[in-house]
């Protein structure tokens, strides 16, 4: 009898009567693991993650994420010997129910901490080889867990086998709820549908709390009742998969993967901006995963639909939500100030203070508490290189947190890239010793001449250099990547003490040092009016835009470099993004567009401005004088009342076909100095 059946004997029934899940860590030689190994025979379904499964294991891969994350197994085990994903790990620990195993493999402590990881190669960035470089994760990760509620078995060592705190009793639920608080957030889903409108209810959850659930429970509760516009939606349909499945397992209808629809349409997937773009009538919309949600269109939806439920996941691996916290939810204060908000504490798959749970939430710095912050007085600016930080875990907590902000998600891959990417650093902005803002830094450039000219040519494509890349391919400037770059990822302060120059104030710094260094300075995000006007006003220019929206943030990527030797790629790009206005650029903000693009100046004869003070006069046609008046305002946009000009860059830049735009055009060119 080998010592991990002894101990699996041993500790598991324990495990169970508590309605928990067994967390081991076994060590140690390839010889000793596999020897521990051998005797671990499947037990119902049992999920592998890592190389090579044993005979009756299911191997849980990257590829097929979306396909088991909402599947439940009795054993997991994490093969970390060779390679270890990071981000499956955080992400597989759910699957596994009360009184399951969870074995988390590695070689002998010393030797795990110096293995390079050759999973490491997602977050690392060209050249360094995942296979030969180490990472600095694997030692932050078993710093994290010294206290942990684990048993170890390493080769060599006794057994440590930690003491068991009491169970916390929880109230039971009748089917078909899981839990009593999963009852009672269908109650309140129920109230949103049949009370007062404009309440809409927010249910917050970690991960794992059957909030997903909730939502196919009450959707199949409401058409039972004769509900039949019940609309889910979500970042994506696969948000919603999981209220999907159990409305349908409650109707007893059949259901099959990436089906959208039941009881022919009453319960139905409508994607975010189709709901946006045509306002559906007499509706309910219960919206998954509304953190992934950019917030400018939860905000439209709330103003568009009087019967909103929004879930969402508070900390976990799917990201932390912080931002919807802090942005969305104050809109609602302001704007719905009747709106409702449920908390789920209780697991549905195993019982709270779970130890695994708790492992993998220290582990990976999930588990964030709002820190005091006092209103600065003279705060100090420091710099960090990340190995620093692995001796002040609890500074590195705050600054997780905080860059946790600044994003829509941040997920286990963002914390494993902060420690395994050698080429990232951290500015901070502190006082007493808490962190007021701070900004992340991406280290790029001095590719070689050959590779840059590849890349410009679109014949190669390297990790890790957005910033040199993107200059080489879409700029052709390939000569910029082969000089020492900067990015600034990331750049935060804590919503406490937003709206009082600290964020400008840890922006110069950064400048200033990274400038002393010759490094080219740039950075890249969703383009909105106020982002913008932030890095323009510190000497910022705008080079390129993309064409497709980002998926975090629904908004188009600017790219802007720093400096005013910069300001003829800022001149390159603003005539081109004139011309790109009435095609790829249609739907661009067009405060943007008056901001950035730049029209060709034509001077009008005295017979077309007699044309268009006849028009303005009402006395013809616009169809006959749109050109005019396009040359006209080409020439005179930057002197037009701003909102005037907004609905002239529509009509006359965009194209946008807007009848009552159009209608109202000849009282708008009234106010026209022509």
């Amino acid at each position: 009898m080998t010592d991990l059946y002894q101990i699996i004997r041993q500790q598991q029934n324990a495990y169970q009567k508590r309605g928990w899940r067994l967390p081991v860590w076994l060590a140690g030689s390839e010889a000793y693991t596999q020897q521990q190994l051998s005797a671990l025979k499947p037990a119902g379904t049992s999920y592998w993650l890592g190389h090579a499964p044993p005979a009756g294991f299911t191997l849980l891969s990257a590829k097929q994420k979306q396909q088991w994350l909402g599947t439940e197994c009795d054993l997991l085990v994490v093969d970390a010997r060779d390679a270890v994903d990071w981000d499956l790990v955080a992400a597989s620990s759910g699957c596994l129910k009360a009184g399951g195993l969870w074995l988390f493999v590695t070689n002998e402590p010393g030797l795990w901490r110096q293995q390079p990881n050759p999973a490491a190669k997602r977050v690392l960035p060209y050249p360094l080889d995942a296979a030969v470089y180490t990472g600095l994760f694997k030692q932050f990760w078993l710093e994290q867990l010294q206290d942990a509620q684990w048993l170890q078995l390493i080769e060599g060592l006794p057994a440590v086998i930690p003491v068991l705190p009491e169970a916390i009793a929880t109230a039971q639920a009748e089917l078909p709820y899981r839990t009593a608080e999963q009852q009672q957030a269908v109650a309140a889903i129920y109230k949103v549908v049949t009370g007062h409108r404009r309440r809409p209810l927010v249910l917050t959850a970690h991960r794992g709390r059957g909030k997903s659930s909730a939502l196919g429970l009450a959707a199949a509760q409401l058409a039972q009742q004769g509900k039949t516009d019940i609309l889910l939606t979500g970042p994506s349909p696969v948000a919603v998969q999981t209220a999907f499945f159990i409305a349908a397992d409650l109707l007893n209808q059949s259901y099959q993967q990436g089906q959208n629809r039941l009881l022919n349409g009453a319960i139905r997937f409508v994607p975010v901006d189709a709901l946006l773009a045509e306002k559906q009538q007499n509706t309910v919309v219960l919206v998954d995963e509304a953190a992934a949600i950019p917030t400018p269109q939860l905000q439209q939806l709330t103003d568009l639909y009087s019967r909103l439920v929004f879930a969402t996941t508070e900390h976990g691996y799917e990201g932390t939500g912080r931002g919807f916290q802090l942005r969305f939810q104050s809109y609602l204060q302001q704007h719905c100030p009747g709106f409702q908000k449920l908390h789920l504490h209780q697991p549905i798959r195993y019982q709270a203070n779970d130890p695994l749970e708790q492992l993998i939430f220290k582990g990976f710095l999930l588990e964030q508490t709002d820190s005091v912050i006092t209103a600065p007085l003279q705060p100090k600016v420091f710099s960090y290189p990340i190995k620093d930080l692995l001796l002040q875990p609890q500074k590195l907590q705050q600054i997780f947190s905080l860059l946790s902000l600044a994003h829509y998600q941040t997920d286990v891959m963002d914390l494993w890239a902060l420690l395994d990417n050698p080429a990232l650093k951290l500015y901070t902005l502190e006082q007493d010793q808490r962190v007021l803002a701070c900004a992340l830094i991406s280290f790029e450039g001095e590719l070689d001449a050959e590779l840059t000219v590849a890349v410009a040519h679109g014949k190669r494509r390297v990790q890790g250099h957005l910033l040199a890349q993107s200059l080489a391919f879409h700029c052709l400037q390939p000569e910029l990547a082969t000089q020492k770059m900067a990015r600034i990822q990331r750049i935060v302060v804590h919503p406490f003490v937003q709206m009082q120059g600290l964020g400008s104030q840890l922006l110069s710094f950064v400048l200033q040092d990274l400038s002393e260094q010759q490094y080219r300075i740039g950075t890249s995000f969703g383009a909105t009016l106020a982002l913008a006007k932030f890095w323009q006003k510190a000497g910022f220019y705008p080079v390129k835009l993309s064409h497709q929206h980002e998926q975090a943030s629904n908004e188009a990527s600017v790219l802007m470099l720093h400096g005013e030797q910069f300001q003829y790629l800022q001149q390159q790009f603003s005539r081109q993004l004139y011309w790109q206005l009435a095609d790829k650029q249609r739907f661009l903000d067009p405060a943007l567009a008056l901001l950035w693009a730049e029209p060709p100046a034509i001077t009008l004869t005295p017979q077309q401005i007699t044309e268009l003070k006849l028009f303005q006069a009402g006395l013809r046609p616009f169809d006959l004088i749109e050109t005019q008046l396009l040359c006209w305002f080409n020439l005179n946009y930057a002197k037009v009342e701003h909102q005037t000009a907004l609905l002239l860059v529509q009509r006359l830049w965009q194209k946008l076909f807007m009848p009552k735009a159009k209608q109202n055009l000849p009282e708008l060119c009234q106010l026209l100095h022509l």
